[in-house]
């Protein structure tokens, strides 16, 4: 996995974007959660994470400022831990776009995390860099 700049230039190839960032993301595979305010969930393909995001992909694009519930599972080993870590974080939607027909990559802020799930996102993004 390689690091991509951090997670304020919403997804921008643009290199001076990534100056404007406040912390690494990284690439990351795997399916997400989100949970909206009618408790429906839809799952997503997450793209890159960091301590205080993550980039999402999916059929359908957000409005932003739509606040959702994230769900991630990340991988004991790579957090040093002995068993995954599930994460529910309390996230905003800052940007959605179609990055190709029908298919809208999504940025999403996690602007209260807790101490435990802070620390994970830092490992992961850590081990992952």
């Amino acid at each position: 996995m390689s690091v991509q700049g951090t997670d304020t230039d919403r997804g921008s190839a643009n290199p001076q974007g990534a100056e404007r960032r406040r912390h690494a993301r990284v690439e990351a595979g795997g399916i997400c959660l989100l949970t909206g305010r009618e408790g429906d969930q839809t799952a997503f393909e997450l793209i890159d994470l960091s301590e205080s995001g993550a980039r999402l992909r999916c059929e359908q694009g957000l409005p932003a400022m739509t606040r959702v519930g994230v769900v991630l599972v990340l991988p004991g080993q790579r957090i040093g831990q002995s068993e995954d870590a599930r994460l529910d974080i309390a996230g905003v939607v800052v940007w959605s776009h179609e990055a190709e027909p029908k298919v809208f990559d999504t940025g999403v802020f996690f602007p209260d995390l807790d101490d435990d799930a802070r620390s994970a996102l830092k490992a992961y993004v850590t081990a992952s860099a």
